[in-house]
């Protein structure tokens, strides 16, 4: 069931920081379980316990203000700035409340995660390859899968799972649970099609800030 770009910002900005339940406040989440478990913070009521903590300045949540949604999609008009002690972080997260505490907890993004698509695989299970056309990935890069409209990954394949990309061409990528590693094995079509993420953690052996332009987050509902 498509909705129109009209439907789309109105469900978009029900979230709002206006909106009582709305988005109102950003945190920041570690990355630290390695695939094929799956490393986000989660879509259930209450997140992974992985949210950053303590430091010196002390991490604090960021309240944040929305622009108005247009063309489905929806983004944060002002920077945010983390204060955050040593630690590798991956995601951010999508509060009601200030915190500390999992309540009013609504979701997650990818930290740097600009580069997505979808993905379909290939039906004769020849190779482990995930066919996606100029998907902007490189070998290296760390990805997130998802499945798409109900559909399971193709067997193999974890959703959430944060994985290293391998054997990239310019259409098509496999991927490894270890940087430069073996694929992994797709056994079966499942679903045949996925959508992909991109992230690049930010990685501090001492204190420091997480910044987050302007515009970065994007609550995208064009795929609905």
């Amino acid at each position: 069931m498509p909705f129109n770009d009209a439907a789309r910002n109105v469900a978009l900005d029900g979230l709002d920081e206006s909106i009582s339940a709305g988005i109102k406040y950003i945190g920041v989440n570690t990355l630290t379980t390695a695939p094929p478990s799956d490393g986000t913070p989660g879509t259930g009521g209450t997140p992974a316990s992985t949210e950053a903590t303590g430091g010196s300045p002390a991490y604090a949540r960021q309240a944040v203000t929305w622009g108005a949604a247009a063309s489905g999609q929806k983004s944060n008009s002002g920077a945010l700035t983390f204060d955050v002690p040593s630690g590798t972080y991956g995601f951010l997260t999508f509060w009601n409340s200030a915190g500390p505490g999992t309540s009013g907890y609504l979701g997650w993004a990818p930290l740097n995660g600009t580069v997505k698509g979808f993905f379909s695989v290939d039906t004769t299970l020849s190779n482990d390859a995930v066919f996606s056309v100029a998907h902007g990935l490189s070998d290296g890069d760390r990805v997130i899968l998802f499945n798409v409209f109900a559909e399971t990954l193709p067997t193999g394949l974890t959703e959430g799972a944060v994985y290293y990309v391998v054997s990239s061409t310019t259409n098509s990528f496999k991927v490894s649970t270890s940087s430069g590693g073996s694929a992994v094995d797709i056994t079966a079509v499942g679903g045949g099609e996925g959508y992909f993420q991109k992230v690049i953690p930010e990685v501090f052996g001492a204190q420091g800030q997480i910044t987050v332009a302007a515009s970065a987050i994007v609550l995208d509902a064009t795929g609905i």
